[in-house]
């Protein structure tokens, strides 16, 4: 169960793996070509999935913590909770962003075979909606404070 944790470490990689060819343009590779690697299950279905939704993910996510990602898989996978910061975070984010992840997360090849996908939807749904609520509830705190005055 401990890999249900990597719904936002697959982003960070992502986002590395595929920065890494862009800064390594040397003529080592093109006098020494490296024999062709076999793709694993996992960059196959990175790979086979739309460039417009990796490309919304990669955007849309930007700005959200990894600490909170595995805050909000925890959550979903009824591990944990997430904090009020979090719950920031992930609103901020939007829901569509959220649903785009739960959709990679669900087919990952490391946690399909590992979660009921119908299940991880609910959770996820649910999740968002208590970080909504929670999210009114601080800012409808807030805009009660009194305003400090210099």
């Amino acid at each position: 169960m401990a890999k249900l944790n990597i719904l936002f470490s697959f982003v960070a990689i992502l986002l590395i793996s595929s920065a890494i060819p862009a800064f390594c343009k040397s003529n080592h590779h093109e006098k020494h070509p490296s024999p062709p690697q076999e793709e694993d299950e996992h960059d196959k279905y990175i790979n086979s999935l739309p460039k417009d939704l990796l490309n919304f993910v990669e955007n849309c996510t930007k700005k959200f913590p990894l600490k909170c990602g595995d805050k909000v898989i925890n959550a979903i996978n009824e591990k944990g909770n997430v904090d009020k910061k979090c719950c920031h975070d992930l609103v901020k984010m939007g829901l569509k962003c959220h649903k785009a992840l739960i959709k990679v997360y669900i087919g990952l090849p490391e946690v399909k075979d590992k979660i009921d996908p119908k299940v991880v939807k609910h959770n996820a749904n649910k999740v968002f909606k208590k970080c909504v609520a929670l999210d009114k509830k601080k800012h409808h705190h807030s805009s009660l404070s009194p305003p400090i005055l210099p």
